[in-house]
């Protein structure tokens, strides 16, 4: 048995009774030290591997924020293009930007930490134009030599900058070039820039695939395994254009697509402009002239401006809303494939153009309208007469179309005489063409004469001007009073994107009233759906009388 000491036994006691909390303030607290903080890494030589890196070397030697919120449904950040680009570093990607976004920008910085971390690495830039080319090239200038980050600059990885392209301390090497027949017969690289690419003839962007090669691993020389990557930017200005076929195999699953349209860059609408909130709609809101885009949103969510946080000001945005047309400024500034001013029937809508009902009448005449050539387009349309309905005029209804390259006058011939009686049984049948088409050619036979011997006469319109043509026509798709007096067939699916794709030329950066020459396939049909109209109202659209006419040179 032990007996505790009366000094065990104090101790003992201590934390019980009355007094206890007392003498426990008394007692002495024990303060746990901090830790010490983890001296940061430097990452200037280290290559990022993740997000958060990454985000941190651009931060930390560059200086640049690049904007992370994307306020569009269905659109991305230019954080999230910019961070898939570069650490998955895909073998094809297409980025669908606005003007502005920093679509060019974001493809030099992507290039520059690429060629700095990876030694001996080559990268071959090709813009749609030498201008183009240029901008990229002042891109990767000020990353490197102008933009600083609280760590300082980057520019001692360059060991010279050229204006074509830069040459670096580690050996790789990055060439700016504009996109041309010889430009895409470089040696082969590991990376490839293709920018505005809607701007780039469609046989050039397919040859510089091939320059685009992957590296093996060299462990002698020190140098990793790079895979081929091909990176391609633009805005989308035409309809059926390069960069539009180019979207439709990203949306079916070819590569990825990433898109980002200006209020991606938009710089956050301050209180002072759009007046209190709390939102989602401001008091001063109505008053913007971008409202309408801005408030495009779902029902109670925050306009796009106030969750945006990038560059772009919003003065500035305002300004090109003013003095463009709404088809430019939607196909420019938010990535909507819209048709832009060099369309020549800008109105010309899917929606109000294209119907059904567009279809083969009994008792109406059957025009068909034939422009000859290598490239053969030809129309079947019907004129409807007005109704009783006062102010309303004739409607035109396109019930099928055909078009070929290549085939004979007999062939083309057949094949229209089949389409006639498969869908309108060759009733009532008027066929024209071109008067060219009355000419000899270089065998002998006139191309009349040849589709005659096919069983198919074809009688000349009328000779006018191709401007006169392209008027009567505008008159049936837009007309001055009322709805469009134009209505194509869905089937008739090469018309209707010749109707979209048509456009004017243009010369010293101007648009001019006249077409662009040539644009097959689009301007056979046109072509063959004017000609057909003149020659149903060779004067124009003018009042019908009951007067007889006969030519000037009979009267006397």
């Amino acid at each position: 048995m032990t007996l505790a000491t009366p000094q065990s036994r104090e101790s003992a006691n201590v934390g019980r009774g009355p007094f206890a909390p007392a003498l426990k303030e008394k007692m002495p607290k024990k303060v746990k030290p901090p830790p010490e903080a983890t001296p940061e890494i430097d990452l200037r030589n280290v290559r990022p591997k993740t997000s958060k890196q990454l985000r941190r070397w651009i931060s930390d030697y560059t200086g640049i924020k690049i904007p992370d919120q994307a306020v569009c449904s269905d659109h991305q950040s230019p954080w999230e293009c910019f961070e898939a680009i570069h650490l998955k570093r895909p073998s094809i990607a297409l980025i669908l930007g606005s003007r502005g976004c920093g679509k060019s920008f974001l493809s030099a910085l992507d290039t520059h930490l690429t060629s700095r971390s990876d030694p001996d690495h080559s990268t071959r830039i090709l813009g749609g134009s030498k201008a183009q080319s240029v901008q990229i090239y002042h891109a990767l200038r000020e990353i490197t030599q102008r933009h600083e980050g609280k760590k300082g600059g980057d520019s001692d990885s360059i060991a010279r900058m050229k204006k074509d392209g830069a040459t670096y301390v580690n050996g790789s090497e990055v060439e700016i070039l504009a996109a041309s027949p010889t430009s895409v017969r470089g040696p082969h690289v590991p990376s490839l820039k293709l920018d505005e690419v809607d701007e780039m003839d469609t046989d050039i962007r397919e040859s510089a695939m091939g320059m685009c090669l992957g590296r093996k691993a060299d462990p002698k020389k020190k140098r990793a395994k790079v895979d081929a990557s091909v990176i391609m930017t633009s805005t989308c200005h035409r309809v059926h254009g390069p960069m539009s076929k180019l979207i439709e195999q990203a949306e079916a699953g070819s590569f990825p697509l990433y898109t980002m349209c200006v209020f991606e860059v938009l710089e956050k609408c301050p209180e002072e402009r759009s007046g209190p909130g709390p939102g989602p709609t401001y008091s001063r809101c109505p008053e913007c002239p971008i409202s309408r885009y801005c408030l495009d949103v779902a029902d109670g969510v925050q306009p796009k401006a106030k969750r945006s946080n990038g560059h772009y000001p919003i003065d500035s945005l305002i300004q090109k809303y003013k003095t463009t047309s709404v088809r430019v400024f939607e196909a420019d500034y938010l990535c909507k494939l819209s048709s832009s001013e060099a369309a020549w029937f800008p109105d010309f809508t899917v929606e109000a153009h294209v119907s059904e009902t567009a279809e083969f009448i009994h008792g109406l005449d059957v025009h068909l309208a034939v422009d000859t050539g290598v490239f053969t387009g030809a129309v079947f349309f019907q004129v409807v007469p007005a109704d009783a309905n006062p102010g309303s005029g004739d409607s035109i209804h396109v019930f099928a179309d055909y078009l070929s390259e290549g085939k004979s006058a007999e062939a083309n011939a057949r094949a229209l005489r089949d389409i006639a009686t498969l869908r309108c049984r060759g009733e009532r049948l008027k066929a024209t063409t071109d008067p060219a088409g009355n000419s000899r050619n270089a065998v002998g036979p006139t191309v009349l004469a040849e589709y005659a011997r096919a069983g198919l006469i074809l009688n000349p319109w009328p000779l006018s001007k191709v401007a006169d043509g392209l008027a009567l026509l505008d008159s049936f798709v837009t007309p001055s009073v009322g709805s469009p007096q134009l209505q194509i067939h869905p089937r008739c699916a090469p018309l209707i994107q010749a109707m979209q794709c048509y456009r004017r030329a243009k010369r010293a950066g101007q648009w001019l009233d006249r077409p662009d020459d040539p644009q097959h396939p689009y301007e056979d049909l046109v072509d063959a759906l004017r000609g057909g109209l003149k020659a149903h109202y060779p004067v124009g659209r003018v009042p019908k009388s009951n007067l007889h006419r006969v030519p000037a040179n009979k009267v006397f």
